[in-house]
């Protein structure tokens, strides 16, 4: 095709190492900017041999892929004369997108397998659109693994071990170093490039030149790493910094990335930990540790008789009963996420469905055992909750992905755990509109048209704000507290 060969062969003009750092300097430029997940880029356009300045849009998740599309099929050392410039050549990249998005393969595909892409597309989409969520993932994961003292199953995971094993650092020095390259990324794509000066104003702080270079190196990966991955660009989801093969430089492929590790890195480095180990250790600990969550929101904010813990039989079934008078909830918790392969904009189809089949699938089955115990036992109705650790763009696309037991079945529903944190509050703090969303959900239930999902009925109630990690739950505030500390 001749728009796939035309980007390809214009990418292969531009030194590899000279495109990542451009792009990372437009992702500066981008989350400084009020959109923070795209920017307009200026080309000239010959129309009928008038040459013509428009604009084409460069969005956050392009530059992974053109970065890794480049290390591809180009390297350090080619530089043309004639070569595009950023926008000529994003310009090209959007019509080799728009080839790559033909899939070819979903052509004889379920309508299941159709949704399941969409949901990965927006997936990725969906970190970009909505950055003020690492911070609540930040606290959420910090709380999970390390503040909440009195979980039931606190000592299952050792996240100080693999703190201490994987850097040497404590965990709240880990998380002052992870600040500290943001804040350099944010004035610059090369973090190491910084003279030691900048950062280190004492010498009783974790801000030194071995400290920051040896996180850099750990979040890096080579172009050999990229080229060999099964992951491609998502690789640098989880490895944002991107090791040179010219001059061995480290270069952040882009802001944005180096952002979501706020977010996500704590997580990743303990499961990395657990599954070096070669056991199934993290998944089944971690799941735990968010079964301990849940009841504790469920102390916080419900009456002891409001909640009760499923006592399990033979076969599994769901993990929880909310009883809220009007309405029951039935709740089977996931902790497992979608993998980094199927939240792209070419999702991997198998990963997805593996998804569904041992989160999705497997909780219906667990609930609805459950749903025939607690059905016998008065005429209230109850609705079947599936919780998600995860995030997704919209919940209904979740539910038209497995759409046959959906649309049959009008009392299962998805639900992330943001959406149950702001719900328990909402029942603690503000019971009029607690008393609208159950009153929304029961009307979906009874529906002889098509059930509402959990995103558009709290979007018809304008919930969106969670104030769960306000004030004494706000651990990010907190650690900027002790980054401050480092710097004083």
């Amino acid at each position: 095709m001749k728009i796939m060969k035309d980007f390809i062969a214009e990418i292969r003009k531009i030194r590899t190492d000279e495109l990542i750092l451009e792009l990372s300097k437009l992702s500066i430029q981008m989350f400084q900017s009020e959109t923070r997940h795209m920017k307009n880029l200026p080309i000239q356009v010959n129309q009928f041999g008038i040459w013509k300045n428009k604009e084409v849009l460069l969005t956050a998740w392009d530059i992974l892929n053109v970065e890794f599309l480049s290390i591809k099929n180009s390297n350090d050392y080619r530089d043309s004369k004639q070569k595009s410039s950023i926008g000529e050549l994003i310009n090209l990249y959007r019509g080799y997108e728009n080839a790559q998005k033909d899939l070819e393969y979903l052509k004889d595909g379920s309508l299941n397998e159709v949704f399941r892409t969409v949901l990965g597309m927006t997936a990725e989409q969906f970190q970009y659109q909505n950055l003020d969520y690492f911070f609540e993932r930040f606290n959420r994961n910090y709380y999970i693994l390390v503040a909440a003292d009195k979980f039931e199953h606190r000592d299952s995971l050792d996240v100080s071990a693999a703190l201490e094993n994987v850097f040497g650092y404590s965990v709240e020095d880990y998380l002052s170093i992870m600040l500290m390259v943001y804040w350099l990324c944010s004035k610059c794509p090369e973090p190491l490039s910084a003279p030691e000066s900048v950062y280190k104003k004492t010498t009783a702080t974790v801000f030194t030149k071995e400290n920051i270079t040896n996180f850099v190196k750990h979040y890096s990966c080579s172009y050999t790493d990229l080229r060999g991955s099964s992951l491609g660009k998502q690789l640098l989801y989880s490895k944002p910094f991107i090791k040179t093969d010219r001059s061995g430089k480290y270069i952040a492929s882009s802001m944005l990335a180096v952002f979501m590790l706020i977010g996500n890195g704590l997580y990743w480095v303990v499961r990395d930990y657990y599954q070096k180990k070669g056991t199934q250790e993290f998944p089944n600990k971690f799941g735990l540790l968010f079964e301990d969550y849940i009841k504790d929101l469920a102390s916080k904010y419900c009456k002891s008789n409001e909640w009760q813990v499923i006592e399990q039989g033979v076969e599994k079934g769901a993990d929880f009963l909310f009883d809220f008078g009007d309405l029951r909830l039935l709740v089977e918790a996931k902790s497992a996420l979608l993998k980094l392969d199927a939240k792209q904009q070419v999702p991997n189809l198998h990963s997805a469905n593996q998804f569904f089949e041992r989160n999705i699938e497997e909780s219906y089955k667990q609930l609805n055992r459950s749903f025939e115990e607690f059905s016998k036992k008065g005429d209230l109705p109850i609705a079947k909750i599936i919780l998600l650790y995860d995030e997704f763009s919209n919940t209904a696309i979740i539910e038209h992905s497995l759409f046959d037991v959906f649309q049959e079945d009008k009392k299962f529903f998805v639900m992330t755990i943001r959406q149950l944190e702001i719900l328990l509050h909402l029942h603690k703090h503000n019971s009029d509109k607690f008393e609208s969303v159950l009153q929304k959900i029961i009307d979906s239930m009874n529906s002889s048209s098509s059930k509402m999902n959990m995103d558009a009925l709290y979007s018809e109630l304008d919930i969106n704000e969670n104030p769960l990690f306000e004030g004494e739950m706000d651990y990010f505030q907190k650690q900027m507290q002790h980054f401050e500390m480092n710097l004083k």
